[in-house]
């Protein structure tokens, strides 16, 4: 698979091929959480139940995790630039079909296929970013793309909850639709082809993803990792109902309780960042497993205390998301670390699925106890973030890279 197609004017496109990119990723990103606060009012818009709602985020977190396993055979096959572009079609097709959904269960099918189409975008992005830039010019715009879709998960659910009380649920997955249409367009117009041509084989990207899941210090770290997505996506599943039904917050004002959480991540990985050059990745990961673990602590006692409230709720979720941003920002460095440099790509598509995976059933565990007392949160939180812990503090680990 061909990874030299820089185009021939690569100042041409400066900022057009990264802006096309970074659209494509916030589309991907704003459907897992740009309607969540609407979650309470579907009950009634398609008299349905809470469990069935919930689905809604865990079935789009399942396709989320699915897709990547045929992305990148199709990619090496038919191209990068056609399977993105297409992607992004079905993704905006899919959109519009959740807007006019009938009823819960065609919603929660067309989630699925949502998070499915939404995926090729998680996965070619970063790959078409290393494609078409090199050196500095890489490292700018690894870092602008970084920063931007670091932004879209504080803006999704304040977005969301403004458009929610405007127009009404559905028009969310409309300005999706409309993403993904401009988007694909930009895609189609300004990024040049490459990759192609290699056979479509399955089977062989099963048989790299079975040698990877036999790398027990990948497997160890990428557990914690998505274990610690499932309790952080527990809380985004019932957060909702929390915020909006029990503390009486303002649909349109839920986003800005969320987009604290996701600010103590950004701070959480920035913190990594700058002790980078003082703690070792397995140090930092160590610590990342504890603020995770005593934020989830901090939720329980305080539920247990009858102490809950928004604001309290509020500072035990931007402790344990601290910790994720610091988990995150050091336990892949230990992953990939020890993973040869020949399974790399299929590295970061497992990691991407397990991620996806973590979310799915974190939400899908809430969604199916069927119980939005905080109490139960907490416990799930706690036993995701303890699981996360124990594979973390199991035993050492060598920080050594492998060549093949």
């Amino acid at each position: 698979m061909s990874r030299h197609f820089v185009p021939d004017s690569p100042t041409r496109f400066a900022w057009q091929i990264p802006a096309a990119l970074i659209l494509a990723m916030w589309a991907s990103i704003l459907s897992t959480d740009l309607y969540t606060p609407s979650l309470p009012d579907l009950d009634d818009v398609f008299g349905t139940t809470d469990r069935a709602v919930k689905l809604t985020m865990s079935v789009n977190f399942i396709g989320y995790a699915v897709g990547p396993l045929l992305v990148g055979p199709l990619a090496d096959h038919f191209g990068r630039r056609k399977v993105l572009g297409i992607g992004l079609w079905l993704f905006a097709l899919a959109s519009v079909l959740c807007a006019i959904a009938p009823d819960i269960w065609t919603l929660i099918a067309l989630r699925g296929l949502q998070g499915a189409c939404g995926s090729v975008a998680s996965v070619l992005c970063v790959v078409l970013i290393r494609d078409l830039f090199r050196g500095p010019e890489a490292v700018k715009v690894l870092s602008l793309y970084g920063a931007s879709i670091g932004i879209a998960p504080a803006v999704g659910p304040l977005l969301g909850g403004i458009i929610h009380v405007w127009a009404g649920w559905w028009a969310n997955f409309v300005l999706l639709s409309f993403l993904g249409i401009v988007a694909a367009m930009m895609v189609w117009r300004l990024i040049p082809e490459g990759g192609g041509g290699a056979p479509f084989n399955v089977l062989l990207s099963l048989r790299r993803y079975r040698r990877l899941l036999r790398n027990t210090v990948f497997l160890r770290f990428a557990l914690a990792i998505g274990a610690t997505f499932a309790g952080l996506f527990a809380y985004i599943t019932v957060g909702p109902y929390l915020f909006i039904e029990r503390f009486g917050i303002a649909t349109e004002d839920y986003g800005f309780y969320y987009g604290a959480s996701v600010l103590a991540y950004i701070l959480g990985a920035t913190a990594a960042n700058r002790l980078a050059h003082r703690v070792s990745a397995f140090g930092l990961t160590k610590i990342g497993a504890a603020f995770g673990i005593a934020g989830a602590i901090v939720f329980l006692g305080i539920t247990v205390a009858e102490a809950l409230t928004a604001l309290s709720m509020l500072c035990a979720m931007s402790l344990f998301s601290l910790g994720l941003g610091i988990l995150f920002a050091a336990a892949p460095v230990l992953m990939f670390a020890n993973v040869p440099k020949a399974l790399g790509a299929t590295a970061g598509v497992l990691f991407s699925i397990g991620q996806s995976a973590g979310a799915a059933l974190g939400a899908g565990s809430v969604a199916l106890l069927h119980d939005d007392r905080p109490e139960i949160l907490a416990v799930v939180m706690l036993g995701f973030a303890a699981f996360a812990a124990g594979l973390v503090f199991a035993g050492p680990v060598i920080e050594t890279e492998q060549e093949e």
